[in-house]
């Protein structure tokens, strides 16, 4: 996962020079180091648990399944929000579920990552969940084992200032690591933040999602590969792995095709066999972060730049599937810095992280750029659900997660806000 994958950007900021005798001198620099966290190779299995409802502090994926919003707690587990008036929802609790960052629900059977582990967990009563089913090692390649340390399960930022001598630092760009960690320059570190409508039996997710549940399957992906699990019976059974391209991100499956996310381009698998998916297609695109959304034969691409992925590019790619082989630009529009969306009614909801949340109506996807309906700059978002025809928005951000009423596409109403309490 992308949270244990770091790129090494590393430059010197706040050079200040303190002394300089003759050939010999030395300077301070601030830098950011992540200091990898280490579980024991006893502990890589717990249980879950069911706590107390908590604060939002680092809200990731966001799921619905009938009145609930599923909210992911990065690495910690998932909050149980009970949605059946979203302009008042109800924290009742949370799932501690170590390691987790995925999730996806079928017949009140949520399947998550805990840690190495796909989990298969009874919400039927979701205070009361309970671990029905277990496939271990799924995950194991994310977290590498360390001899006599245990194994790598995150990242912790610290940040340190150190004096350096002079002769280390030339044209002012210098490079820093030991073996606790690897360093950032404060000045220079990126930030990042790592739904389609299906049956009544499994919910929607948001468009960030690397889960994805089609008929009685279960599909996974980590940074090249997809895995393909039963679940006919709850239980998920690994029945394939496939290989697909170094840098994977997203899926939504759409049709009998699976329509994945990549950082150089997006895959279009055929899933008319379902154990047994396969690439058909590639586009292209820059090296980018990219969620995709498709609805009607038409693909959303968001590309965004401040991110894990080392792209540059800001721009909306609208791609024409209808010839499922041959996908085809119907145009691309430029943007801030476009993270998660959705499409509902023939309006398109775009998260543009700092620069707040979008509308536009893509009635006519060759004119999107002059069809801004409305811009709500006042949030930091980065993923959102449509409900109900698109009339039912639910956003997650930085600061909160917002309900909003869009009936009026010009004129959104917002229903709520759980704040989020960053620390």
């Amino acid at each position: 996962m992308k949270h244990l994958k770091f790129v090494l950007l590393v430059a010197i900021s706040s050079m200040l020079f303190t002394s300089c005798l003759e050939d010999e001198c030395t300077s301070t620099t601030t830098f950011i180091q992540f200091e990898p966290v280490y579980v024991p190779e006893s502990d890589i299995r717990p249980g879950i648990n069911v706590s107390e409802a908590r604060e939002l502090v680092d809200p990731g994926n966001i799921y619905t399944y009938k009145n609930y919003l599923l909210v992911n707690e990065r690495r910690k587990g998932i909050h149980i929000i009970d949605n059946t008036d979203p302009s008042s929802p109800m924290n009742l609790g949370f799932i501690e579920i170590p390691g987790n960052l995925d999730m996806a629900v079928k017949d009140d059977i949520l399947y998550a990552d805990l840690y190495l582990d796909l989990v298969a967990i009874d919400i039927t009563n979701p205070m009361e969940a309970s671990i029905a089913g277990r496939t271990d090692g799924v995950f194991s390649a994310y977290y590498p084992l360390i001899e006599n340390a245990g194994y790598i399960v995150e990242y912790v930022e610290m940040e340190h200032t150190i004096d350096i001598n002079c002769s280390d630092a030339r044209w002012g760009v210098s490079s820093f690591r030991n073996n606790q960690g690897i360093f950032f320059s404060t000045d220079f570190l990126a930030t990042t933040n790592s739904g389609t409508a299906v049956a009544e039996a499994t919910g929607v997710s948001g468009s960030m999602a690397r889960f994805a549940i089609t008929k009685d399957y279960l599909y996974t992906l980590d940074d090249f590969r997809m895995r393909v699990f039963s679940i006919d019976n709850g239980m998920p059974e690994l029945e394939n792995t496939v290989t697909v391209n170094w840098g994977i991100e997203t899926l939504f499956p759409y049709k009998d095709y699976l329509f994945i996310g990549a950082n150089a381009g997006m895959f279009i698998m055929d899933n008319s066999v379902p154990t047994a998916p396969y690439v058909i297609a590639e586009f292209q695109h820059a090296q980018s972060c990219d969620p995709v959304y498709v609805t009607d034969d038409v693909a959303y691409v968001t590309l965004r730049s401040g991110s894990f992925c080392q792209g540059f590019t800001n721009q909306l790619e609208v791609i024409d599937v209808t010839d499922i082989e041959n996908p085809s630009l119907i145009r691309s529009y430029p943007m801030q810095n476009p993270h998660g969306l959705s499409v509902m009614d023939e309006t398109l909801f775009l998260c543009e992280g700092a620069f707040g949340l979008k509308v536009y109506s893509v009635e006519d996807n060759t004119q999107v750029n002059n069809n801004l309906l409305e811009h709500l700059s006042g949030i930091n978002s980065y993923d959102v659900i449509a409900l109900d025809n698109g009339d039912h928005l639910i956003v997650v951000g930085e600061d909160g997660i917002y309900q909003y009423n869009s009936s009026d596409r010009e004129n959104l109403k917002e229903l709520s806000r759980l704040d989020v309490n960053r620390r």
